[in-house]
């Protein structure tokens, strides 16, 4: 019932913002990742299949409506498991900066999470730096998180981006508190004359009292419509969901 209400909710956002749509600028991929983790000596694989899309529609007077979300397949040696998310974003264009918040829900198997956050970008010639603050919550097994991040992307071309994040977070388990650090690196090249894109990532996260790690690989392929790589980041259409917050759980 929670998968239809929020895909209710999302096809009734896209109708209202429709009239707009004609000017939205985003893009559409399928990804796979395999993450390692290491819970103090026991070692844990998944592999995970992904399908999102995000699009950035024009509000008027400078605002822009961010909507993404995505699918996600979980395979590990515990179980498989689907999952689905989505994180709507309003955003204020101010020429060479952008700021805003969002709001997104995720739902994987029984648990259910929430975040709220605030966001923001800083676009310069050649590299946006962008910036996140977020809580959010994981209702069924009383996990709390407050998170601020940053990203650095770097456009070697309009059609090449490379990028390197770095993410703090405290993180409430119930009868642990503890401290989670993430570190990414990664990249996009879009090949001349089409719309399809490669990706490919790396990130780690560490939990520091429970002596957790989590190590991840991705690839992935993507479809851009309404502009290039850079066009797509200067329109607020890679502002990033709930997916990321969550991602080392």
């Amino acid at each position: 019932m929670k998968n239809v209400l929020f895909a209710s909710a999302a096809a009734a956002a896209l109708f209202v913002a429709a009239p707009a749509l004609a000017q939205s600028v985003g893009s559409a991929g399928l990804g796979y990742s395999h993450a390692e983790a290491d819970f103090g000596g026991f070692d844990v694989d998944s592999d995970i299949w992904t399908a999102d899309v995000s699009v950035a529609i024009p509000a008027g007077q400078n605002w822009t409506v961010t909507l993404d979300g995505g699918v996600t397949y979980d395979d590990d040696a515990a179980s498989d498991e689907f999952g689905v998310n989505g994180t709507a974003h309003l955003t204020r264009n101010l020429g060479d900066a952008r700021v805003g918040g969002f709001v997104g829900l995720a739902e994987v198997a029984d648990e259910t999470a929430w975040a709220v956050g605030f966001e923001g970008a800083k676009y310069l010639a050649n590299t946006t730096l962008v910036g996140q603050v977020a809580y959010g919550e994981v209702d069924d097994s009383s996990i709390e998180l407050w998170s601020i991040g940053g990203q650095v992307r770097y456009f070697v071309s309009d059609n090449f981006r490379i990028d390197g994040g770095l993410n703090f977070a405290n993180v409430d388990l119930g009868p642990v508190d503890d401290d989670m650090w993430s570190i990414g690196v990664g990249g996009e090249y879009q090949f001349a004359g089409t719309p399809w894109s490669i990706t490919a990532g790396y990130d780690r996260a560490e939990l520091d009292t429970a002596d957790v790690t989590v190590d991840t690989f991705s690839i992935g392929l993507r479809y851009s419509f309404g502009g290039d790589l850079r066009a797509r980041d200067r329109s607020g259409a890679d502002l990033g969901g709930i997916d990321g917050l969550f991602s080392a759980f």
